[in-house]
């Protein structure tokens, strides 16, 4: 007997200490993610350009980074018994890149002059340059229909500059170049082209070039600019040239032509702008069969403006596509369904007065249309569908939104002339004033006067109220946003913000290392906002000072764009390293935590990592063991005057004593549990009139709970449970029938508070505990939680709240677990639950007009 009852206890302690180890992994996770995350505020706020760094400190960060993130994934396997091992190969693959672009050094792939488009794919981009190594890609793997031709590539390039001297010429004038003085710029321009225009193309690159001229099979042809890193990471739309229906025999001055353009003013300023060397982005040209359109167009696979819209936008003009992007023409726009027989829901039809064509000759000419073709349609339903389903094709492949150009050929067949990626997300640059001090100076009387400044800068715009994250994707352009809380979601719509204010938040939360990236000025913690901003209200946000004024002050705002414009042109190429390790480190794509690729293999940054380690460890602690908690030798009994058999586990700081078979209120000192008793206490708080139900009516009920009742040995009958420290509470209530989860953090660290909430059951039929369901995840929602009722079950969220806040949050849910637990009882129609909702926002706990 004496061997049993040493065994029964040294198994309650190996439980304890089980549970406790578990809580230790999450504490360690939270540490390291706090870290981490205020690692990547450091790297970016490095970017503002009013710091000096050098390689030794992108060094040591993306070191502490590496260690924090696998810290951060050691912990979470721990804590759910190595359920996300992969996660460790993922972390390493995004590691290896950074280190890689960390030791990068510029170089040209050593290839032949000419590739056919036939040998061409989408891995050979740094040879061919993204425009043509996607249109190989197309031809080749996905077998849709392209130009033929081929490439010159960048070791041509490179083999041009260096064969005909051009190297050290064009190196020496571009780093005397001032991109702030514009004339001067225009005349640099016009110097490198001419020089280019002029320069002898190596005699075998030129023998080259020309042997591969009859290959193209066509009278005339098409030369565009296929520059490294054009279409991919850097945006040189329209800067670069493409030269249409032009003689093949020409081919050479044709791609001297096309070199010469990478040295416009435009491109120069953008090039030097972004610190690039004379080998980066070397210029590859692709040579095409010239198409002959009928139309032409261009189409995006989502709607940029509503990306997921699940729409397909088409727009189409007669003749070449050139008037369809340049706003030569008022474009046909076509809206298809991404649904699987791709319904066209929209049509407008445009006139479109005139259209470019090909001539007899070399050349491209402008044409007047008679009035009947100008007002036709340039597609009918048959090609939309085809063009709409090669767009799904080519976005499936890419594996993101893309950006397609098509026309369609003199037989009415379809042709794919380039696939781009779609930037739904691209930045609009809002940078930071230059660092000041923050005095006391007001211009006049600001609004607010308070906040913590998450990224610098001054901006204007109409106040714009976001309440719900399905209002996001309706945010206009150029607004003040004011939130209650940061949302990671509006990475979806940051192009069109002008500054961003939030009632809670911090300077190092997925949202605010977003709008860092973005240069859009942000503000958090300003208690208020949303009672003081008004709806399409006027206001000034100067983010540094941390002031929103009233109406548009020219004083801030000249002064932030002079800032800009100093700001922009600071700059070396370890800034541009910076920036490059930055993109594996802290764009979030991860951003629906319900969503299917909410899991380890769309990880595709360090940020992607550490926001899905988080949200998993807060639902192994919402999941935690009840049947373990109950056999711990270290469990105690809670005597109160409150109608529950609540039993607690203390796993460190929860309680003020130990040891103790029974405990009360006094000795509590978990901040989160106090917070949620005080919600017990409210003194309008029932707690009497127990509804009797009969024994089906209680299996019915049992059968519908949290816990799997199919475990052996389950025997919680009606109590209670919380397993508690001084800053955690996992709380498993049985509450008259019904059963819920609470489960909370709650620290002086915002970023590591949440509090998660489910709830099921109670004694009435399905119809009016559904009700109840509905009832709570109102007065959830309205309490700032991310909150779905799904039956009679409520899930709920709430993250990043302030020590203060969370705690007054978690006593409304207090009052809430006790408002509600015989609700589903009362709740005979809908118009009852419009009643109970504003009784609980007006703190009327009593329910007297229940009761009347």
């Amino acid at each position: 007997m004496f061997k049993f009852f040493r065994r029964f206890l040294k198994e309650a302690e190996d439980d304890q200490v089980h549970l406790q180890e578990k809580f230790n992994y999450f504490r360690r996770l939270l540490d390291n993610n706090n870290l981490a995350l205020a690692t990547m505020a450091d790297m970016e706020e490095k970017l503002s350009g009013n710091y000096l760094f050098d390689t030794g400190y992108l060094k040591t960060q993306v070191d502490l980074l590496g260690t924090y993130v696998r810290e951060i994934i050691s912990a979470l396997n721990q804590l759910t018994q190595n359920r996300y091992q992969e996660l460790v190969l993922v972390h390493q693959k995004i590691q290896a890149v950074i280190s890689q672009d960390l030791t990068a050094v510029p170089s040209i792939p050593a290839t032949p002059y000419i590739l056919p488009i036939s040998e061409i794919n989408h891995e050979m981009a740094a040879s061919c340059g993204g425009k043509m190594a996607n249109l190989g890609e197309i031809r080749n793997r996905l077998h849709l229909p392209v130009p033929s031709g081929f490439a010159i590539t960048a070791a041509a390039y490179q083999r041009f500059l260096e064969g005909s001297s051009l190297s050290k010429v064009l190196q020496e004038k571009l780093s005397d170049t001032d991109i702030t003085d514009l004339a001067g710029l225009e005349r640099v321009s016009r110097e490198l082209q001419e020089s280019v225009l002029q320069a002898d193309v190596p005699v075998d690159l030129a023998a080259t070039i020309r042997k591969a001229v009859p290959s193209l099979g066509s009278r005339y042809i098409s030369v565009r600019s296929s520059a490294v890193g054009e279409d991919e990471e850097f945006s040189f739309a329209g800067q670069f040239a493409t030269l249409l229906h032009v003689d093949p025999a020409d081919l050479i001055d044709h791609y001297r032509a096309v070199v010469a353009s990478k040295f416009t003013s435009r491109a120069i300023f953008y090039w030097k702008y972004q610190r690039f060397s004379l080998n980066e982005l070397p210029m590859a040209v692709g040579c095409l069969e010239m198409i002959p359109a009928q139309a032409s167009g261009v189409m995006f696979t989502v709607d940029p403006q509503a990306p997921y819209g699940n729409r397909i936008i088409i727009s189409a003009v007669w003749g070449l596509g050139k008037f369809a992007v340049d706003g030569t023409v008022s474009p046909d726009i076509y809206e298809v369904g991404r649904e699987s027989t791709l319904p066209v829901y929209q049509r407008r039809i445009a006139t479109k007065g005139k259209a470019l064509r090909c001539q007899e000759g070399p050349g491209v000419e402008e044409i007047v249309l008679p009035p009947d073709q100008a007002q036709a349609p340039c597609l009918d339903d048959r090609q939309i569908k085809e063009l709409a389903a090669m767009a799904l094709q080519l976005e499936k492949h890419f594996g993101r939104p893309q950006d397609i150009e098509w026309a369609t050929d003199q037989h009415g067949s379809m042709v794919i002339l380039q696939s781009r990626p779609l930037r739904v997300m691209a930045a609009a640059f809002s940078d930071k004033a230059e660092e000041r001090e923050v005095s006391t100076w007001e211009p006049i009387p600001p609004l607010l006067r308070f906040g913590i400044r998450a990224v610098g800068g001054v901006a204007a715009g109409p106040v714009y109220i976001v309440r719900r994250e399905e209002e996001i994707v309706d945010i206009p352009s150029g607004v003040v946003v004011v939130a209650r809380q940061p949302s990671a979601r509006l990475v979806l719509v940051m192009n069109r913000i002008a500054a961003i204010i939030t009632e809670v938040g911090s300077p190092t939360d997925h949202m605010t290392i977003i709008a860092r990236e973005f240069r859009v000025p942000t503000l958090v913690e300003v208690g208020g906002a949303l009672r003081t901003l008004q709806q399409g209200q006027m206001v000034t946000v100067d983010a540094d000072a941390a002031r929103v004024y009233p109406g548009v002050l020219p004083e801030l705002l000249t002064r932030e764009r002079r800032s800009r414009k100093e700001d922009i042109l600071r700059g070396d190429p370890i800034f541009q390293k910076l920036r490059q390790i930055l993109k594996k480190t802290t764009p979030l794509n991860l951003l629906d935590p319900t969503g299917a690729d909410f899991n380890p293999n769309h990880c595709q940054t360090l940020h992607d990592i550490t926001r899905f380690c988080h949200e998993k460890a807060m639902d192994a602690m919402f999941a935690l063991d009840v049947e373990q908690s109950v056999k711990s030798s270290g469990v105690c009994r809670l005597k109160s005057d409150l109608p529950l058999n609540l039993f607690i586990l203390d796993l460190g700081g929860g309680l003020a004593v130990k040891g103790k078979s029974v405990v009360e209120e006094s000795d509590i000192t978990s901040r989160p549990f106090l917070a949620v008793l005080r919600g017990f206490h409210h003194p309008q708080i029932r707690w009497a009139g127990q509804v009797s139900v009969d024994f089906k009516g209680f299996m019915s009920v049992f059968a519908n709970t949290l816990y799997d009742m199919n475990k052996a040995d389950t025997d919680l009958g009606g109590k209670s449970f919380a397993i508690i420290t001084d800053t955690y509470l996992n709380f498993n209530s049985r509450l008259g029938y019904h059963f819920g989860i609470l489960d909370a953090y709650v620290s002086s660290e915002t970023n590591e508070n949440y509090i998660s909430f489910q709830f099921k059951g109670g004694a009435a039929n399905i119809e009016r505990r559904e009700r109840r369901a509905r009832l709570l995840s109102l007065i959830l929602s309205d309490l700032g939680f991310k909150s779905q009722a799904v039956g009679d079950m409520v899930r709920a969220r709430l993250v990043k709240y302030s020590l203060m806040e969370t705690e007054e949050i978690l006593e409304s849910v207090g009052n809430l677990l006790a408002f509600s637990r015989q609700l589903d009882l009362a709740l005979s129609s809908d118009a009852v639950i419009d009643r109970l909702f504003q009784a609980f926002k007006e703190r009327d706990f009593s329910l007297s007009f229940i009761n009347a």
